[in-house]
C-alpha cells in the first residue's frame, strides 16, 4: 500500500528550447544559487518538508562550480553533507547518437565532482525515452548504482509495467537499479495539484496512490520528479514546495494518511534497494529510444556528428603511438572541447519550443544556429586531432620526399582499395593550375597549414578528381609508407558496366532502367535483392507524408490531466507514399571503379541521386544517396528501401553504445521497435545468408516495412511483413524542438556486404572496415627515412571488438566488447609498444586484477557479451 509520495525536485535541463543556449547555462547557475538559499531558509522545517535539490546533470553542476564564489562552493558542500543537495551522474540528457566512446566520455565529470567530496551514486536521463544498453556497464563501472528515466511520452512511450523500479540487466549479466517513471513536473501539478491547491491535493493524492496500487505497483512509496509548476523546463526551484509539504503532512489524516516527502534521487534508490527482492523484476535488453527520429531533421549535421565521434576515437588511438610527454601541450584541452561539442549535439535538445510552429522565427533561427554550431565545432576539432596524429606517425616513419602513409586503426588486418585525390604529387597526376589561394594538396611549405589542408581537400573531393588504388593490405593497428608518386590507380581488371549492369567478377548489380532501382544483386551467383512490394523497391527513394498534412493525425494533442500521453498516438495514421520518378541513368568508368547513377525527382521538388559503385574483385557494393532537399515545413519523410531475398525466420541486429542488439528479442518491453537508431552498421540474416549494411551517415532505420508509429501490445511489437531494411534519410515529424525545414544537399553512404551468415563479430568487423576505412596521409620534410612499416600492437581478438585504444599514463589502454554469447580470449603481442604488465580496469579506469604477460604477450579473457578495459604498461 502506497503510504508516501517522494518528490525529487530539480530543474529539467534542456540546452536550449526555452531560451538560447548561452542563456540556459547562466540561468541554471542562478537556479543552483536559489536552491542553496531555499535549503538554508527551510533548515528548521520538519525533515519531510526540508527543501532538497537534485542537480540533474553533471555538465551544469561543473559549470556552476567553475563560476561560483568560494562562499557559494562552501554552501554547496554543506548542503551535500547534510543530504539536502544531490548530484545525478549523467553529463547531459543523451540520445542514442552516442557511440561506444561517448557513452564513457559523458561520465568524465564524475571524477572532478567526486574529488571535491560529492558522493555521486545515481543518475537521471530525464525526458528522453531510452538509453543505449551499454550504459548499464558504463554506469556500474563509474560507481553509479541507480538510473532514473522520467519518460516524456510526447511522441514516445514508457516501458511496461509503468511506473516501476526494476533490475536492468546488462548484456553481460550485471544489473543496475532502474526506474521507469512519470514525466517530470507535469504529473505533480496537473494530476495532484501539488503545490497549487491544497484542498484539491488532499482529494487527489489518495486516489492517485490507489490507482497505482491497483495497477500492481509494489512499494509503499512512489517517486515523482518535481520541477517548477509554471514552466517545467529550464526553470527555477519551486519555492513553495517545502511549505506545501509541511502543511499537507500536518493534516494528512484528511488525505488517507498518505504523506509527502521532499527527497533526492539517491535517497529514492537507496530505499528501493531495501524492498523485497521479488518486487524488483529483472529485465534484460536495450532501452531503445523513441525520440531520436528527430535527428533526421538535421541529417547533414547528424552524419557530421557520427563522423566526428569516429575521428575523435581515431585520434585517441593515434596518440597511443606517442611516448608520454610527446603530446602537444594543448592536446588535452582540444580533446575536451571536441568531446563537449559532439556531446552537446547528441544531447536531447535540438532547438526552440516553437521550431515547428514558427520555423521562420528569429528565436527558432538563433537556437538552431547555436545547436548546429556544437557539432561543427566538435567534429572539426576531432578531424584536426586525427590528422595531427597521422602527421605525428609520419614523423615516426620519416622521409623528406612526398610520402603517403596508410594507417589501419582496426585490431584486424584490412585489405582494401584507397580513394585518393588525383592531384600532384599523387600518381603523377597533372596540376589543375587552379591559381593562388585555391591550392589543393600542398606537399611542402607551412607545416600546420599543409597538414590540415588535406581534410579540406578530401571532404569535397569529386569522383572526377579522385582515383582508386589496387587493394592494399595493412596489418592490425599498423602503418606503412610509400612514395606518393608510386600510388597508382588500379587497372580496373574485371570491371564491366553497360546496359544497366555493373560487375566486377564477383558481384553483379542489375538496375531497372524504366522505373529505377536495383533489380538484382548477386554475389558469386547468389541473389540478395528481394521482390519489390508496394513502395518498397530496392534503391528507389520514397517520400512519405501525413495524408491530412497535420502532425496531430499522427500524434494528437496530449491530455495534460492524464499521465498516459502515449494514448495520443494514432497507430493507424494515414500515410501517402510516392516512389521517386526516374529521370535518367548514367554509366561511368572511372579511375579504378565503375558506377551507375540514377536521378529521381520526388513530389514537392526534392531530388535524390543514387549511385552504385564497384571496385575490382571486391565482394561489396557501395551506394550513395545524395539528397538535394527543398526546405519544407509540412510533415514528411524520405526513405531508401532495401528489400532482401532472405527466407522467413530472418532476424536483425544493430549497434548501439556498448552493445550489439538483436532486434525484438533483446529490447525491453515497449522500447522502440517501430524504428531503431544504429551506430555504424545493421545486419539482416536468415539461417544461411546475411546482408550487412555499413552506414556511417544514416543512423535511423525501419525494419520489415513502414512501421513508424504502428506498434501494439504487449510489448510495442510491430508487424514486419518483409525481410527489408529501410534507411530513414530525413524527416520533420516532430511537433516541437527539432528543425522543420531543413534544406541542403545531404550525402548518405552505404556499403552492402552480402554473404553467408557468419558470427556477429565477423559481420561487425567487415562493416567497420568500410565505415572507417584505411586512413591516408600525405607528408614530406620529415628527415631521413626511419621505417616504412610498423605495428603498435599485434592483436588477435577472436571476434571481440576494440571500441577504444588510448594512451593512459605510461601505458596503453584497450577497451573490448564481446558481441558473442560465448566467452572469448583476446590476445595482444608486442609491437612498437612492448607490454611488460597488464591489468584489468573498470571502464572508468579504476585498477582491477593483474593479468600475466609472457614474452610481451597478453591474453585477456572476455566474458560473453562483456565490455571490459585492460591497461598495458611497459
Amino acid at each position: 500500500m502506497i503510504k508516501e509520495i517522494l518528490f525529487v525536485h530539480h530543474s529539467h535541463t534542456d540546452i536550449g528550447y526555452t531560451h538560447p543556449q548561452p542563456v540556459v547555462m547562466e540561468l541554471h547557475r542562478r537556479f543552483i544559487d536559489e536552491a542553496l538559499d531555499l535549503v538554508e531558509e527551510t533548515a528548521d522545517y520538519p525533515d519531510d518538508a526540508k527543501f532538497r535539490w537534485t542537480c540533474e546533470v553533471t555538465g551544469i553542476t561543473v559549470d556552476w562550480w567553475k563560476h561560483a564564489s568560494n562562499r557559494d562552493r562552501e554552501r554547496f558542500m554543506a548542503a551535500v553533507k547534510a543530504g539536502r543537495f544531490d548530484v545525478a551522474g549523467m553529463g547531459w540528457h543523451m540520445t542514442p547518437l552516442m557511440d561506444h566512446g561517448m557513452v564513457l566520455d559523458v561520465l568524465k565529470n564524475l571524477k572532478f565532482l567526486r574529488d571535491l567530496g560529492i558522493p555521486i551514486r545515481s543518475a537521471m536521463n530525464t525526458d528522453v525515452n531510452g538509453l543505449p544498453w551499454g550504459v548499464v556497464d558504463a554506469l556500474l563501472d563509474h560507481g553509479i548504482t541507480g538510473i532514473s528515466m522520467a519518460i516524456n511520452e510526447h511522441y514516445g512511450h514508457a516501458l511496461k509495467p509503468w511506473p516501476r523500479a526494476f533490475n536492468w540487466q546488462a548484456p553481460g549479466g550485471r544489473t543496475i537499479t532502474a526506474y521507469n517513471g512519470f514525466i517530470y513536473g507535469v504529473t505533480s501539478d496537473r494530476s495532484l495539484r501539488i503545490p497549487t491547491d491544497m484542498d484539491e491535493a488532499r482529494q487527489r493524492v489518495p486516489k492517485w496512490a490507489k490507482r497505482w496500487e491497483d495497477g500492481g505497483y509494489p512499494h509503499p512509496f512512489l517517486m515523482m520528479q518535481l520541477t517548477n509548476i509554471r514552466y517545467h523546463d529550464n526553470a527555477s526551484p519551486e519555492a513553495g514546495i517545502a511549505d506545501f509539504v509541511r502543511r499537507f503532512n500536518a493534516g494528512n489524516a484528511e488525505s488517507g494518511d498518505v504523506k509527502l516527502r521532499i527527497g533526492t534521487i539517491t535517497e529514492f534508490f537507496d530505499r528501493v534497494r531495501q524492498q523485497p527482492a521479488d518486487t524488483l523484476p529483472t529485465l534484460r535488453g536495450d532501452w531503445t529510444d523513441w525520440w531520436n527520429f528527430g535527428a533526421g531533421s538535421t541529417a547533414h549535421e547528424t552524419a557530421q556528428a557520427m563522423r566526428g565521434q569516429r575521428d575523435l576515437d581515431a585520434a585517441l588511438g593515434l596518440e597511443a603511438w606517442a611516448a608520454p610527454g610527446e603530446r602537444h601541450y594543448r592536446s588535452a584541452e582540444l580533446h575536451a572541447r571536441a568531446r563537449e561539442g559532439l556531446a552537446l549535439y547528441a544531447e536531447h535538445t535540438w532547438g526552440a519550443d516553437r521550431s515547428i510552429s514558427q520555423p521562420w522565427s528569429a528565436e527558432t533561427r538563433t537556437q538552431q544556429l547555436l545547436k548546429l554550431a556544437t557539432v561543427a565545432d566538435g567534429a572539426s576539432l576531432a578531424r584536426m586531432l586525427r590528422r595531427d596524429g597521422l602527421e605525428a606517425l609520419g614523423a615516426v616513419a620519416g622521409g623528406d620526399a612526398p610520402t603517403l602513409l596508410v594507417y589501419n586503426p582496426h585490431p584486424f588486418p584490412v585489405t582494401q582499395a584507397l580513394r585518393l585525390p588525383y592531384l600532384p604529387p599523387m600518381a603523377g597526376a597533372p596540376d589543375p593550375q587552379r591559381g593562388f589561394g585555391l591550392e589543393d594538396l600542398v606537399p611542402a611549405g607551412p607545416q600546420s597549414h599543409r597538414v590540415q589542408r588535406q581534410d579540406v581537400v578530401v571532404s569535397d573531393l569529386s569522383d572526377a578528381r579522385a582515383y582508386w588504388t589496387a587493394p592494399i593490405a595493412v596489418p592490425a593497428l599498423s602503418y606503412f609508407t610509400m612514395p606518393a608518386a608510386d600510388v597508382k590507380p588500379n587497372d580496373g581488371a574485371g570491371l564491366k558496366v553497360g546496359n544497366g549492369v555493373l560487375s566486377n567478377g564477383r558481384i553483379t548489380g542489375t538496375l531497372d532502367l524504366e522505373r529505377g532501382g536495383l533489380k538484382s544483386l548477386k554475389l558469386d551467383g547468389v541473389e540478395y535483392v528481394g521482390a519489390a512490394a508496394e513502395n518498397i523497391h530496392f534503391g528507389v527513394p520514397v517520400i512519405e507524408r501525413v495524408a491530412s498534412g497535420l502532425r496531430t493525425d499522427m500524434f494528437d494533442t496530449v491530455q495534460l490531466e492524464s499521465p498516459d500521453w502515449n494514448l495520443a498516438w494514432h497507430k493507424d495514421w494515414k500515410a501517402e507514399r510516392d516512389l521517386g520518378q526516374l529521370g535518367d541513368t548514367h554509366e561511368e568508368t572511372r579511375r579504378g571503379s565503375v558506377e551507375i547513377s540514377q536521378h529521381f525527382v520526388l513530389p514537392g521538388g526534392d531530388r535524390v541521386e543514387v549511385i552504385y559503385r564497384l571496385l575490382p574483385n571486391d565482394p561489396a557494393i557501395s551506394i550513395e544517396a545524395v539528397v538535394t532537399k527543398v526546405p519544407e515545413a509540412a510533415p514528411h519523410a524520405i526513405y531508401l528501401p532495401m528489400p532482401t531475398a532472405l527466407a522467413q525466420g530472418w532476424d536483425s541486429h544493430f549497434e548501439t553504445g556498448g552493445a550489439i542488439v538483436k532486434l525484438d528479442d533483446e529490447q525491453l518491453p515497449y522500447a522502440s521497435r517501430h524504428y531503431i537508431t544504429t551506430q555504424r552498421f545493421i545486419r539482416i540474416a536468415d539461417d544461411k545468408r546475411e546482408l550487412t549494411v555499413a552506414c556511417p551517415d544514416a543512423p535511423l532505420w525501419l525494419i520489415g516495412g513502414y512501421t513508424f508509429g504502428r506498434f501494439g501490445d504487449p510489448d510495442g511489437r510491430v508487424e514486419r511483413q518483409h525481410p527489408a531494411l529501410i534507411a530513414w534519410l530525413t524527416n520533420n515529424y516532430w511537433s516541437t524542438n527539432f528543425q522543420a525545414d531543413q534544406g541542403a544537399q545531404i550525402r548518405f553512404r552505404f556499403t552492402l556486404l552480402p554473404g553467408d551468415r557468419q558470427s556477429l563479430g565477423a559481420s561487425a568487423q567487415a562493416a567497420l572496415a568500410r565505415v572507417q576505412p584505411l586512413a591516408t596521409h600525405l607528408y614530406t620534410e620529415r628527415g631521413p627515412v626511419k621505417s616504412t612499416a610498423g605495428s603498435l600492437l599485434k592483436p588477435e581478438l577472436n571476434g571481440v571488438l576494440l571500441t577504444r585504444i588510448e594512451r593512459d599514463g605510461e601505458g596503453v589502454a584497450v577497451t573490448l566488447l564481446n558481441p558473442s554469447d560465448e566467452a572469448k580470449e583476446a590476445r595482444f603481442e608486442a609491437g612498437a609498444f612492448v607490454p611488460a604488465k597488464a591489468q584489468r580496469t573498470s571502464l572508468a579506469g579504476e585498477p582491477g586484477e593483474s593479468l600475466p604477460v609472457t614474452g610481451g604477450v597478453v591474453r585477456v579473457p572476455v566474458g560473453a557479451r562483456a565490455w571490459v578495459r585492460v591497461l598495458l604498461t611497459p
